[in-house]
């Protein structure tokens, strides 16, 4: 939801202002208007159906209107202009690029600095830029004075937000992050029985199979290594996985929280923000940032820190779409690996070429594991039944 306000902000800007001075925009918002701009994202999608607005209220014989107290916030806010009045789906990332922006422990890190300044002065005076920061990241991140503080899922049955998004991660990724809590102890939180253990397995073979297909297409003689209909089984088996976790929009308000939490965190970072400048923690890139200001405050980011932040984004789009079921046959496998499109693309879809190229390059660096090598062949279980979404 962050980086998609930052984007609104330069379209509604019509050349006005710059994607640098929209995030600074964003960087020192009021937390109160953050807060009501995701209501208001929530509003737009609409997860629930039309119930998910204020219920029509009848004042008299034969007028209905439609009223609510969070309607009316949305309006004071200083983002309303900004929000999407009705989208055809979610208008936020999918569950993975915020997966993908934890592990590089960006989160403990900023937490840690945040409690660095509000206790003492270990880490010098703030500016006031970094103090509205502070403000900001202690309302969205830390449920600080929030005035609609379930939107962070937290409450005496799920405690804190890392506990909730760890959670998540397990039940629709079927993962873990790569690391406990900051003192590198067990992180503990409630671990679902039931989740998407085969996530991994299933995406790091369809990703192999893209790769097969990407060479052939490089390929002006010998055999044809592009399976069509096995990328098409394996893209319907990680889409029935993924819609199995999401049955009655299950699930989508705590993405939409872990998705602006993580894009908050991966803005902040983005350039060298006035926290940035304060911490003296100048850098070329995201991941140097953070390792910089994770030495300030004692935490060590994920070593492979750049591959997370350079796929996130593709992540996104690559598990969006293949959610969004565009692949239903064998005869648009090419949405995933052609250079040019061969056919009219599905209304909506974009390749992915690019993102998945990206995204096998990322994920072997991040993981270790060579995605353009076979390791161990995967079975795909017969033909999936459709589930609504």
């Amino acid at each position: 939801m962050i980086q998609q306000l930052v984007q609104r902000l330069v379209g509604l800007g019509a050349g006005t202002i710059t994607t640098e001075e929209a995030a600074a925009q964003v960087l020192l918002a009021d937390p109160m208007d953050l807060v009501l701009h995701m209501e208001q994202i929530w509003q737009a999608a609409a997860p629930w159906g039309p119930s998910t607005a204020a219920p029509p209220v009848t004042t008299g014989p034969g007028t209905v209107k439609t009223t609510g107290i969070r309607e009316s916030l949305w309006k004071l806010g200083a983002f309303s202009d900004s929000a999407p009045r009705v989208v055809p789906a979610p208008p936020w990332d999918h569950l993975i690029y915020a997966f993908a922006l934890e592990n590089t422990r960006a989160y403990q890190i900023l937490r840690k600095v945040v409690k660095e300044f509000r206790t003492g002065e270990s880490l010098g005076i703030p500016s006031v830029s970094t103090q509205r920061w502070l403000d900001a990241t202690e309302g969205l991140l830390l449920n600080a004075s929030n005035m609609f503080p379930a939107w962070l899922s937290t409450s005496e049955v799920r405690r804190t937000s890392e506990q909730v998004r760890r959670n998540l991660y397990w039940r629709v990724l079927g993962m873990d992050l790569a690391f406990g809590d900051e003192d590198n102890k067990p992180f503990t939180y409630d671990k679902a029985s039931v989740a998407n253990s085969t996530f991994v397995k299933l995406f790091e073979e369809l990703l192999f199979e893209i790769w097969q297909a990407m060479t052939n297409t490089r390929n002006t003689s010998g055999a044809n290594v592009a399976d069509n209909d096995r990328i098409y089984r394996l893209a319907e088996q990680l889409t029935f996985i993924l819609r199995a976790r999401r049955q009655n929009q299950l699930l989508a308000r705590e993405e939409l929280a872990a998705t602006t939490v993580l894009g908050w965190a991966e803005l902040t970072l983005s350039t060298n923000t006035p926290l940035v400048l304060d911490l003296r923690a100048q850098a070329t890139s995201a991941a140097d940032r953070l390792r910089i200001i994770g030495e300030r405050v004692g935490i060590s980011p994920h070593s492979r820190s750049a591959s997370f932040f350079a796929m996130a984004s593709d992540l996104s789009l690559f598990l969006r779409t293949l959610e969004a079921g565009f692949v239903t046959g064998p005869q648009f496998a090419w949405l995933f690996y052609a250079e040019t499109a061969p056919a009219p693309l599905p209304a909506g879809a974009t390749l992915l070429t690019g993102s998945a190229r990206r995204i096998i390059t990322e994920w072997s660096a991040a993981t270790g594991r060579d995605l353009k090598q076979r390791v161990l062949d995967v079975r795909v279980a017969p033909q999936l039944p459709v589930l609504t979404r």
